[in-house]
């Protein structure tokens, strides 16, 4: 009866037989394992701190904000409320209590405001406008220094605290506090009355108790508005205007609810996100219990309304993190699917190893069953081992781990050496006998073929389905991330089945051929040259390789192009508009390193019109002439339409336009200060600093001559030493961005610093799984090599025409393999890059360009010396064989 059971002295002396390819196969294994268990709580971490930087960019946006409904007032009277700031500290606390649990772990607790809308002031001329502002924070009123006068009082005594206001008795005087930069912009001091008016021409009188220098400039207080520290100057409706906020005090804030027109106040309580609690997995349910507050409006809450843009955050930065973990995954299942190549060639290699005990244990009455249990207890071991070393390695650098990208790892090292044992003793000992008539042998070689055929067209249907689903869905799950694999393998399918007719092909015209180094190659690639398994290990590796090195360099690539585009050169000085930008630029044009220097007016939400639309766009006025030098003297995109600004005809000015708005182009107008200047569209703009708006690109000198006056307001300098030299001329009013800056700042970011490092990674093993599969495959047809080149030296062959041959039967191969790799890979590349949205983490505003660095030829250096150094190994140990022995052979 056949035995079944484990024959342990077996197992023993085989691991003890094959010690070097079991520890290559655990090696495997361990960096494998390494690898995909920690990319899991990796990507998490990554993605927390990705969706916290995105909320912390967000600024204002990622703010909650509940409204108290208005208060129109009483027609009889109003009356004044002492404990103002209590009832709205109250008013505070509620609405954070109303908030749902998990929104209010990560919001900080709220800053009360109360505010009115820009009051028009009459003291002195149009453009002056100034907001009331009433900040309380949790931990009290923000902190300032007075460096004039004191800090906003009361009206009235406390005995008069309570009165009623009647509406006949005059505009209510509301003392406030400016901010030092506020008190220059108007020309005001401690002391002046302000007489102003809303909207509605209703009148208010404002009194400037103090000037105030803020003790923390970035404390949250500053934030509810940017207007109370640094006052705007721009242009309105044609009219230069210059805005900002004046502080009340919780003393005055009785008498701002009395002075001003209940219907003009606004009662806010701002909830600022804390960057650091916000988590990516829980966006979603912050999105929806942000959804939930703003759609219960008035139905509950106290008549509160919500309302923040912190969904629309947290959506972009769930969908930068989609597309990052996208990339990632095609990067895993390419080093998954070559190490379970690999794992599986060294599989057959050991099984090969293993034939002769293996037949003998079956002749000897071994089921099949007991031999692939005794492979398999050893495949079990080794696999076991590595993947221990390979937790225990991501546990210390890690501290977590995920199994879920490791299973297949695990179930392929288990079940391949079982696998292909079992069915090499039953071939070795089958009792089925080659039939004697032709047509029956014809028909097994059919039915062979068809099954080679339809595991191809299997092969070939994964690859179209796979690609269908990144088309479609664009990647996020397994089938769209294996597109490149599938296709890959289906090349790879293509190679094998060329390579046969191509081998006899070159045998064919090697046999004319006065040298035998040329036919003896070929012959010998006849036999085993096209075998599918290790050309497929190689082939795939190669192309993996060089998907995660194209997607690294054109990652990286985008980004240089995107900071370049963003901050319009090498640095850009941005100061308040003035002529004396004009001497600045040539003084920084001036400076060492430097190859360009321009300034121009760039002025966002400038009002355009035309005959069928009307929207904002972003206004450059620009030296033509000058501008389209800097361009070409930079690495920014050309812009040749610049030309064409310079000629004008007729009344309109000559312009460019960028935006996908076709409505502007015809019959557009630009409402600059009190002129209105026509344009004739006449070619696409440039995307002047990364603009994703409407842009409109005119010539200052024909500006000008328009009637529009434009002083400039930012400096755009290209060359080495275009920083420096702007960081010098911007003085303590001008604000510097430089590229060196931004670039690091992209680079820096979490999810493309994260996605750099797991290409380099998964480069690195596909590397090192390529030169395996190097090995691997010269060891598998060593045997059969070294007894055909022992028998060409047994029969005077020479010893150079012995070593040509031995490296063209080795080397061949693997060069069409890591070619066939090359090939593929960057075919891949550029068929689902497109797919890959890499531009959410370049910061560009379209796809970047394919970028294929050059040093991808160092894989193919690195192949062809490891076959190298392989031949020259089997040279040594052929040369160590005695000719006698090889003659008896």
């Amino acid at each position: 009866m056949p035995r079944s059971r484990l024959h342990t002295a077996t197992i023993r002396g085989r691991m003890r037989s094959d010690p070097g390819l079991l520890v290559l196969i655990g090696l495997v294994v361990a960096l494998t394992v390494a690898v995909t268990t920690a990319v899991e709580p990796l990507g998490e971490r990554t993605a927390d701190r990705a969706i916290a930087a995105t909320v912390r960019d967000a600024g204002s946006r990622g703010d909650v904000v509940a409204t108290a409904p208005r208060d129109y007032g009483d027609p009889t009277g109003t009356k004044r409320q002492p404990r103002s700031d209590v009832e709205l500290r109250q008013d505070a606390e509620y609405a954070h209590y109303v908030l749902p649990r998990r929104l209010k772990a990560v919001l900080r607790p709220g800053v009360a405001t109360l505010t009115t809308p820009s009051l028009h002031l009459l003291d002195n001329g149009p453009g002056r406008y100034l907001r009331l502002v009433y900040v309380d924070t949790p931990q009290g009123p923000p902190r300032v220094t007075y460096s004039s006068g004191g800090a906003p009082q009361a009206g009235v005594g406390p005995s008069r605290a309570s009165l009623t206001v009647h509406p006949d008795a005059g505009p209510w005087p509301v003392q406030v506090a400016l901010s030092q930069a506020a008190a220059s912009a108007f020309g005001l001091a401690p002391g002046d009355r302000l007489p102003a008016e809303d909207d509605q021409h209703r009148p208010v009188s404002i009194v400037v108790s103090g000037v105030f220098v803020p003790d923390d400039a970035d404390a949250a207080a500053w934030q509810v508005s940017s207007q109370l520290l640094h006052p705007s100057v721009g242009v309105s409706d044609g009219l230069r205007s210059t805005a900002a906020a004046a502080l009340v005090s919780a003393a005055s804030l009785p008498d701002l609810r009395v002075g001003v027109p209940a219907d003009d106040l606004t009662y806010r309580v701002i909830f600022t996100p804390q960057p650091s609690q916000v988590r990516w997995r829980d966006s979603r349910a912050l999105e929806r219990e942000i959804g939930s507050l703003q759609s219960s409006g008035r139905s509950s809450h106290g008549d509160i309304t919500w309302d923040s843009l912190l969904t629309r955050v947290l959506e972009d930065g769930r969908a930068q993190i989609a597309s990052a973990r996208g990339q990632a995954q095609v990067l895993l299942v390419g080093l998954l699917g070559c190490a379970l190549l690999v794992l599986v060639l060294a599989a057959q290699l050991l099984v090969r190893r293993r034939g002769a005990s293996v037949t003998l244990a079956r002749e000897r009455g071994a089921t099949l069953l007991g031999v692939a249990l005794e492979l398999l207890v050893e495949a079990l071991i080794v696999a076991v081992s590595g993947a221990l070393v390979g937790l225990a390695a991501t546990w210390l650098v890690v501290g977590d781990v995920d199994w879920v990208w490791s299973v297949p790892v695990l179930i392929v090292a288990v079940s391949a050496a079982p696998v292909l044992g079992a069915v090499a003793a039953a071939r070795a000992t089958s009792a089925r006998r080659a039939p004697a008539n032709r047509s029956a042998r014809r028909a097994a070689t059919r039915t062979r073929q068809l099954q080679r055929v339809a595991l191809e067209v299997a092969v070939f249907a994964a690859a179209v389905l796979s690609l269908a689903a990144l088309r479609q869905r664009g990647v996020g799950d397994l089938a769209a991330a294996s597109a490149v694999l599938w296709w890959t393998v289906a090349g790879t399918v293509v190679v094998v089945r060329l390579m046969p007719p191509a081998v006899r092909l070159m045998l064919r015209n090697a046999r004319r051929s006065t040298g035998d180094v040329r036919f003896l190659s070929a012959a010998r690639l006849a036999e085993a040259g096209a075998r599918a398994l290790p050309l497929l290990v190689v082939s795939v590796a190669v192309a993996q390789l060089t998907v995660g090195v194209v997607l690294a360099s054109t990652e990286q690539e985008g980004q240089s192009a995107g900071a370049l585009l963003a901050v319009g050169g090498d640095a850009r000085l941005t100061v308040p508009a003035n002529p004396g930008v004009v001497d600045t630029a040539r003084a920084i044009a001036r400076s060492p390193a430097v190859r360009a220097a321009v300034p121009a007016l760039v002025a966002d939400d400038v009002q355009a019109s035309s005959r069928r639309s009307a929207e904002p766009v972003r206004l450059v006025v620009v030296d033509a002439a000058a501008y389209g030098r800097l361009l070409a003297a930079s690495l920014l995109p050309d812009a040749p339409q610049l030309a064409r600004l310079r000629a004008r005809e007729g009344d309109r000015v000559p312009a460019l336009l960028l935006g996908d708005d076709t409505a502007l182009r015809d019959g557009l107008v630009v409402h600059w200060e009190d002129a209105s200047v026509p344009l004739e569209v006449v070619g696409p703009a440039p995307r002047v600093d990364a603009s994703l708006g409407p842009v409109v690109v005119v010539d200052a000198g024909a500006f000008a001559d328009a009637g529009a006056v434009a002083e400039p307001n930012t400096v755009w300098a290209v060359g080495p030493g275009a920083s420096s030299a702007v960081t010098a001329a911007a003085g303590t009013s001008g604000s510097v961005t430089t590229y060196a800056e931004v670039l690091r700042a992209r680079r820096d970011a979490p999810l493309s610093s994260g996605l750099v490092r797991l290409a380099v990674v998964t480069a690195a093993l596909l590397l090192l799984f390529a030169l395996v599969g190097v090995a691997l495959a010269a060891a598998v047809e060593a045997p059969a090599r070294r007894e055909s080149l022992g028998r060409l030296r047994a029969l005077g062959l020479p010893d150079g025409d012995l070593r040509q041959v031995l490296v063209g039967e080795m080397l061949t191969p693997v060069l069409v393999a890591t070619l066939a790799g090359f090939t593929l890979g960057i075919a891949g590349a550029f068929a689902i890059f497109g797919s890959l949205s890499l531009e959410q983490i370049t910061g560009q505003t379209g796809s970047p360009g394919l970028v294929v660095p050059w040093w991808l030829v160092l894989v193919l250096a690195a192949a062809v010396g490891g076959v190298l150094v392989l031949a020259r190994v089997e040279w040594r140990h052929l040369g160590r064989r005695a000719l006698a022995e090889l003659l008896r052979s």
